[in-house]
Parts: C-alpha cells; sequence; structure tokens
C-alpha cells in the first residue's frame, strides 16, 4: 500500500481499521506496522473527527415541529392537485385549438368541389383566390 491510498483510505473511512474496507484492511494494518510516524501523520486528524463525530447528537423533534407537518401535509397536497388540474386544463386548451384548425381546414376542403379541368391546387383552401392571375 502506498502512502497517498492509506492517506486516501483514512480519509475516506476514518481512523478506525473495522471502517475500513476489508480487501484493504490487512494492507492498511501492514503499513501501519512498517510506516507508524507515516500512518500517525493522516489517523491523528481522523481520529479526532471520529471522536467528534461520535459525541454529536441530534435532539429527537418536539411534538410541535411534528404537529406542523402534518398540518400542512393536506395543504401541500391540495396545491399540487390544483397544479396538475392547471396542466390538464392548459393541455386542453392546445388540444382545443388543435382541433378547431383540423376542423377548419376540413371544411375549407370540403367546400371546394373539384374542377373539371383536374388541378389539384383548387381543391385547397387558396385554389379560390383570384389574386393577379390573368
Amino acid at each position: 500500500m502506498t502512502p497517498e491510498r492509506f492517506s486516501a483510505l483514512v480519509a475516506a473511512y476514518g481512523g478506525s481499521p473495522q471502517r475500513w474496507p476489508e480487501n484493504e484492511r490487512a494492507a492498511a494494518l501492514d503499513f501501519i506496522a512498517a510506516y507508524p510516524t507515516q500512518a500517525e501523520v493522516a489517523l491523528a486528524p481522523a481520529a479526532e473527527l471520529d471522536d467528534l463525530l461520535s459525541r454529536h447528537r441530534v435532539a429527537a423533534p418536539d411534538g410541535a415541529h411534528a404537529r406542523r407537518i402534518i398540518a400542512t401535509a393536506p395543504s401541500a397536497l391540495w396545491r399540487r392537485t390544483r397544479l396538475i388540474w392547471q396542466c390538464a386544463g392548459l393541455a386542453g386548451i392546445g388540444l382545443a385549438g388543435a382541433l378547431a384548425g383540423v376542423l377548419t381546414v376540413a371544411v375549407l376542403l370540403s367546400l371546394n368541389s373539384a374542377p373539371d379541368d383536374g388541378d389539384a391546387y383548387a381543391l385547397t383552401a387558396f385554389g379560390d383566390m383570384q389574386g393577379d392571375v390573368q
């Protein structure tokens, strides 16, 4: 094991060999035995951090906090449901617009009858425009 790998192992898993991965634990312990001074440089700060973390305790939430969370849950659910309905409404408006466009084109095309001369342009919505044609 290299000194860099040992330092990375201690930084990632702490100073306690029980927390180190099993496949690297033996090599790390051999490194400690072979290079105690270098190992101590990496292990000392890790041991301090391990001690600090082991003494830290998180207080249990009080009953008022739990009641506030429960009290706001239905309103959060209502906001989410309302947002879903708003999105569905916008999708419905978009579909209605697309359907209106399709129906408009279909009606305009059906009003034009097929010309006798077989002109396909006359079958479009622009076929009956007289404009600049002479």
